[in-house]
């Protein structure tokens, strides 16, 4: 996944959690058919956000495991560190 497709995704996320607080902060529904089609809204904008957020956790769960290989390689493998110019 690219860094601008990322940062897209972020920025749904972040709308997703802005409708949902606006939701919460609604009239409360009155009848069996306004609270089944608020649930039904709320749920469509969770799903939505839980999709968005295991997306980027996979995202950086690969990201974790290749940082991991590269110190492994760079500070692990035995192989004399090179120095930093000061």
């Amino acid at each position: 996944m690219t860094r601008d497709e990322k940062m897209e995704l972020i920025q749904r996320m972040l709308a997703l959690k802005h409708k949902i607080k606006v939701h919460d902060s609604m009239k409360s529904p009155e009848t069996h058919e306004e609270l089944s089609v608020s649930l039904l809204s709320r749920w469509e904008l969770e799903d939505e956000l839980k999709a968005i957020e295991q997306l980027i956790e996979i995202d950086r769960h690969e990201n974790v495991e290749h940082k991991q290989k590269q110190l492994q390689e760079d500070y692990l493998s035995g192989k004399p560190m090179k120095k930093k110019k000061s």
